[in-house]
């Protein structure tokens, strides 16, 4: 079982119940001699308790110059690791690495002289921990399961996010392949002693992980601490994330109820501007309504209205002039030709051989001589009778005569018949049976009952005219 972080980020007691492998028993033992080899001996230690008088002696001039032999380091392996492989590991020739006598079985203490370029080489790091470039789409979660860690595991190896969503493509994200915790960096005035105390790790379990002795590592360099786990970190950023989601909600939630403010806004302001518009243009109709200008507007419409008045009134007392003339001439005229009804009068004939005859067998009367029973009687005289009947009723002549006109005419498709100096009309026919120049008795077929021309309704427009006055058909027919 690993450690956690507490709150502050100080260390919780490490779980020892694990056993301890040979190997660990082995590196430790050797770590315990290399420990207490660089320890000074009882004969030179200095006491525990100074000569108080020593303390008031004046501290002896220091001067501080560049060692220029090469440094050199010390490390404790196992007997399966040979000497090649350690240069191998340290970037050194074979040469360089010397075996020196140890006092354990099984264990190699060597000593290693590096160059003087390798003191500014590049900070060291446990072999087990790689670097991982960022693809695009990837996560700290989706890079935690592709590496089947967890993303605490994955967190305690890249102390350094400040987020858990801030990833970007083209970053380095440090992966533990074999054991995992915290991986810490060595700051000036720490050490890697210093740093496994502090965090409570295992001393012998460290030495392992990081495949090097703890003292050997300096400042810059990265120290993994296996079994330390940054829970509390993993919490921070879980943390961080949901204050900043509710932040971004919290935004989302100002923005829009600040859009719904304005939109109330504009919408009580072009309520306002239409109200305004509105009292604008009915104060402007009355000033329009009593403006000099309508006043004339009105007096001459006024004018207009009587001078049409007076218009139609003077058209009235001409029209009925005019109708009053007409039946008074048709009156005389129907009494000069009932006088001579019967007579054989050269030029003033009715009849060809004898009086008038209905011009149907079958039929309804409808409208009378001069009668103004309809819109179109009102506006034009009547000047003769409507016989109403079904479409194609037989037309016969009322009387003998020649056929002037045999068409379309005044009276849609009609027939006009003339003897001496009297026509008879017969209008509105649906079909002729004459033809213009031809003569006809009384009694003669001419036609069908129609409704051509100006009509409301199949009938027979018969009409009669004498001297070429219309006169009142019904004095004359039987």
């Amino acid at each position: 079982m690993g450690r956690r972080l507490s709150p502050d980020r100080s260390l919780l007691v490490p779980d020892r119940s694990r056993p301890v492998s040979p190997s660990r028993l082995l590196i430790r033992n050797a770590l315990t001699l290399t420990l207490l080899a660089s320890l000074p001996s009882a004969a030179d230690a200095l006491p525990l308790l100074p000569d108080p008088t020593a303390l008031l002696q004046p501290v002896p001039a220091v001067s501080l110059k560049r060692d220029s032999a090469a440094p050199t380091l010390l490390i404790v392996t196992d007997a399966r690791q040979t000497s090649a492989a350690v240069a191998r590991r340290y970037g050194v020739p074979a040469e360089a690495v010397d075996l020196l006598p140890a006092r354990e079985p099984g264990v190699r203490v060597r000593r290693i002289k590096l160059n003087s370029e390798q003191v500014a080489a590049a900070p060291v790091r446990p072999t087990s921990v790689i670097d991982h470039t960022v693809r695009p789409g990837e996560s700290l979660d989706l890079i935690a399961r592709r590496f089947r860690l967890t993303l605490v595991e994955l967190l305690s190896a890249n102390l350094e996010r400040e987020s858990l969503d801030d990833l970007r493509a083209g970053e380095t994200v440090r992966i533990p392949t074999a054991e995992t915790g915290v991986l810490v960096r060595i700051k000036p005035g720490q050490t890697a002693l210093s740093l496994i105390a502090g965090y409570g790790a295992d001393l012998q379990a460290t030495a392992q992980a990081n495949g090097v002795l703890p003292t050997e590592l300096g400042v810059g360099d990265e120290l993994l601490l296996p079994g330390i786990l940054a829970q509390n970190f993993h919490e921070q950023l879980v943390e961080r994330r949901e204050n900043e989601e509710k932040a971004e909600a919290d935004a989302r939630i100002l923005a829009q109820y600040t859009r719904f403010t304005q939109w109330k806004k504009d919408r009580e302001r072009a309520r306002l501007e239409e109200k305004y518009a509105n009292q604008a243009k009915y104060e402007a109709y009355l000033a329009w309504k009593t403006s000099p200008e309508r006043q004339r507007q009105i007096a001459a419409y006024q004018r207009q209205v009587q001078f049409e008045a007076a218009q139609a009134a003077r058209r009235t007392r001409e029209r009925e002039a005019q109708q009053q003339a007409a039946t008074e001439r048709a009156a005389a005229t129907t009494t000069a030709a009932s006088s001579n009804v019967g007579r054989d009068v050269p030029g003033n004939r009715v009849t060809a051989g004898g009086g008038l005859a209905w011009p149907m067998r079958s039929y309804r009367l409808t409208s009378r001589y001069a009668e103004r029973d309809i819109p179109f009687h009102q506006q034009v005289f009547h000047g003769g009778i409507d016989l109403a009947a079904p479409t194609g009723t037989p037309i016969y002549a009322a009387s003998g005569g020649s056929v002037t006109q045999s068409g379309y005419g005044d009276y849609g498709l009609n027939v006009f018949t003339a003897s001496g100096n009297s026509t008879l009309v017969y209008g509105h026919m649906s079909r002729t049976a004459v033809s213009a120049g031809q003569t006809v008795s009384r009694g003669q077929l001419l036609g069908y009952v129609g409704c051509s021309g100006i009509c409301t309704g199949p009938h027979l427009h018969f009409e009669i005219r004498l001297g070429g006055q219309t006169v009142d058909p019904l004095a004359l027919l039987p």
